[in-house]
């Protein structure tokens, strides 16, 4: 007789990650859920360190998904998803790691059938798991389509993403291109149809090191050029999505958009010691975005990118890691009056 399927499936995504894989496994495993009510599912994609050997150790209490050669993360997150057999999926990035009792007060939510999405807020941390500091926004307790679509939703990274299985394969599959952005793939997505339920608490660590794009991705232009790419593949995705439902953006959104590339755009061109294109840019943006409270505070900001973006980067480190100061920014200068 086949065992019988688990409530919850914890997806763990992994590519040459092996120093971090076992404390992902970890805090997956030692969750406050019944005995056979949950399941770890590791997708292995390519990885050429140690990692696979870290699976093995597991035994039973993991099921592998080895992909070979390496797919991409688009695809080790299909197959996972693919292979998952619970009626809840929570997604787990390798390098990160949840806090005793996430999986429980995750899972109740979905009691709610209108719920398709849960998530928390994660905690920046080190390598070694040393606190980075984090702004966490103001969470209402669900979000609807209209909060997106209306530039009100803040969605979390990752692992602080569970969807009901039913709304994950509705979604899926992630295209295979997209690098950035499979998280508000996912997410919105799933705001289509149904909700995205909030708990505004702490309950994952999201490791900030080295060696994931995340880290520094606005100092390094490959990754602002790649960023582009993939904001393109995801606007085309949400383009589809609007015109299926009737549905479109509002000039809120459209707006807090048109300023975010605006500073990469303007980022980009001084990274790349292009002084005059930067210029040129900030001023082709100034009519537009200067009719809106955060878009001066963006222009402001962004004189300091066109004339050292090394100073720029240093004084946007401070404020991102100071949340005081990133929360008198929300109330002096709302990105939702953009």
């Amino acid at each position: 007789m086949a065992d019988a399927s688990p409530r919850v499936s914890v997806v763990i995504d992994n590519h040459n990650y092996g120093r971090f894989l076992a404390a992902a496994i970890d805090s997956a495993l030692s969750q406050d859920v019944p005995h056979g009510e949950a399941e770890v599912v590791v997708v292995d994609d390519g990885s050429t360190d140690g990692s696979r050997d870290v699976i093995r150790s597991y035994g039973d209490r993991v099921r592998p998904v080895l992909l070979d050669p390496r797919r991409g993360q688009a695809e080790a997150f299909n197959a996972g998803i693919a292979a998952a057999r619970g009626e809840i999926v929570c997604l787990l990035d390798s390098d990160d790691v949840w806090l005793h009792g996430k999986l429980a007060k995750v899972v109740a939510l979905f009691d709610d059938p209108v719920v398709g999405v849960v998530q928390h807020w994660l905690d920046d941390v080190s390598g070694d798991l040393k606190s980075l500091g984090a702004f966490h926004p103001a969470w209402p307790r669900s979000y609807s389509l209209d909060d997106f679509l209306e530039a009100r939703a803040h969605f979390t990274a990752t692992s602080g993403l569970s969807f009901r299985r039913k709304a994950l394969l509705e979604a899926l599959p992630i295209p295979k291109e997209l690098f950035y952005y499979l998280d508000d793939f996912l997410t919105v997505k799933t705001l289509f149809k149904w909700k995205a339920a909030n708990i505004p608490e702490v309950l994952g660590l999201h490791r900030v090191h080295g060696g994931n794009w995340c880290a520094s991705g606005l100092t390094d232009p490959a990754k602002i050029e790649l960023d582009f790419r993939m904001r393109e593949l995801f606007g085309a995705s949400l383009k589809g999505w609007l015109a299926g439902a009737g549905r479109s953006l509002s000039p809120g959104y459209k707006a807090r958009e048109e300023l975010e590339l605006l500073r990469r755009r303007v980022l980009h061109a001084g990274l790349r010691a292009r002084p005059v294109e930067a210029w040129r840019l900030w001023l082709e943006g100034f009519a537009a975005a200067r009719r809106s409270s955060f878009g001066r505070f963006r222009l402001g900001s962004l004189l300091l990118a066109v004339l050292s973006p090394t100073l720029y980067l240093s004084a946007y480190a401070f404020y991102s890691d100071t949340a005081g100061l990133k929360g008198l920014r929300l109330r002096l200068f709302p990105e939702t009056n953009a």
